[in-house]
């Protein structure tokens, strides 16, 4: 149940808590769809039924896709599927069981090197590690991208080595359920200050880093505290909470992929920048000007490096680079376990999506290479990526994104500075290196 308290009942009412919702028994079913038909008859099923959860959207080109449902709700479901011929596999029968075994661990304050990365932390301990970031290196500046529905600042920070760079752009979290997203970004921003790794020590000098892991504070929060699965941000919309931030933005505005209903997780708002966190980091990304180079949204899950847009499968703008840097940038981070993404623009690679974050980047800011990470895994935990692949999935991320300044480089981007070797090339190096030490050569 949600309740909406205005602020004279919260200051003269005792404290009321609100008990955490607990996935006892939910079922996460994969389906498999194998034609247009069925596509179909899955989108007509998220559109009408809001009984069940769709953790992805059924597009043409679909492989799968991942629908939570209640445990009274399980055989409708199951039932549904087989009347219309389509397969399905049970890939969670117990979603509380994988929510139970998901680590959220506590941050020391004062002590940087506690902040692992193999485990997630709420927003307080985040902003908590972004503030001891900035008394413990000279190069790192707080930065506030703008504030949520609830009053809370969009905290950041910047890495820049000196004055006249450009800037690479991360942003996390916006979607709050996605936990990977600013568990990598986190990452990335520790690989940037700490690594001894020649070209990670160089893509740290020779850019402005502006680093935003969680981007929908409200919403971050509330999966901690009350309901994992929440994906929109906070505020009230009638008997209902929440918009979609990744339907909010002013770049095609409800033409596809978002719903008019705010009982959905797809509610676009009543227009386009509603919400305080996508107009106020709107304004903050705008006063940027034309300095950012790159810019890099994180969310899960698929395994797919997404460009814009989502309005159409016609290769707009730098289409043909940005998706030859984005397949070599992949073919990089697969080379460390072998985890193999899909490129394409949201509309091929997906289905019909507007009103995001990229979109807009790219469309108003006209921003060189704009790239969204659809992170681990492919439907078998979802939103829910066990802690033994934050880790993995953040270092294979991360050997990407080196690869991506490294590709656009060569396509006649992102030469505002020194160049820096291919991870590929790197790691061909290393492996002479020590060839030649064994063999005494």
């Amino acid at each position: 149940m949600r309740f909406l308290f205005n602020l004279s009942f919260l200051l003269l009412a005792p404290v009321v808590l609100i008990e955490k919702f607990r996935f006892d028994n939910y079922t996460l079913f994969k389906v498999l769809p194998e034609n247009e038909r069925q596509i179909e008859i899955l989108q007509n099923l998220q559109d009408n039924d809001l009984r069940f959860d769709f953790w992805s959207s059924p597009g043409i080109k679909a492989e799968f896709v991942n629908i939570m449902s209640k445990p009274e709700n399980k055989i409708d479901l199951d039932n549904f599927l087989k009347s219309n011929g389509i397969n399905y596999e049970i890939v969670m029968s117990n979603i509380q069981e994988a929510i139970d075994k998901e680590t959220v661990s506590p941050y020391t304050r004062g002590r940087t090197p506690s902040m692992q990365f193999d485990t997630y932390y709420n927003l307080e301990g985040i902003n908590a590690w972004i503030n001891d970031l900035v008394r413990t290196y000279s190069e790192v500046t707080k930065l506030v991208g703008g504030v949520s529905y609830e009053g809370r600042e969009i905290e950041g920070f910047r890495i820049s080595h000196g004055s006249g760079r450009k800037i690479i752009f991360l942003e996390g979290g916006l979607h709050a359920r996605e936990w990977i997203s600013p568990a990598t970004v986190c990452f990335i921003a520790n690989e940037l200050l700490t690594s001894t790794n020649p070209e990670t020590r160089a893509a740290a000098r020779d850019f402005d880093w502006y680093i935003f892991p969680v981007t929908n504070p409200d919403g971050y929060v509330w999966s901690h505290t009350n309901f994992r699965m929440w994906r929109k941000n906070r505020r009230p919309i009638g008997n209902f909470f929440g918009v979609d931030l990744n339907r909010n933005w002013n770049s095609n505005w409800l033409v596809s992929g978002a719903s008019t209903n705010p009982a959905t997780d797809t509610y676009a708002g009543p227009g386009p920048f509603s919400e305080p966190e996508s107009r106020s980091l709107s304004t903050y990304l705008r006063s940027l000007g034309d300095r950012i180079d790159m810019y890099l949204s994180f969310h899960s899950f698929g395994e797919l490096l997404l460009i814009p847009f989502g309005n159409s499968t016609a290769p707009y703008a730098n289409y043909h680079d940005a998706i030859n840097i984005g397949r070599r940038a992949m073919g990089a981070l697969s080379v460390r376990f072998g985890t193999l993404y899909r490129t394409g623009n949201i509309a091929e690679a997906i289905y019909l999506a507007t009103g995001g974050s990229i979109d807009w980047v790219k469309e108003d800011l006209n921003v060189p290479l704009v790239y969204c990470y659809e992170s681990r895994d492919r439907g078998q935990y979802g939103f829910l990526l066990p802690p033994e692949q934050i880790l993995p999935n953040s270092q294979e991320t991360m050997d990407s994104v080196l690869e991506l300044i490294h590709q656009g480089r060569r396509f006649g981007y992102l030469n505002n500075s020194g160049r820096i070797l291919s991870p590929l090339l790197w790691v061909m190096i290393v492996a002479l290196a020590k060839l030649l030490w064994v063999y005494k050569f």
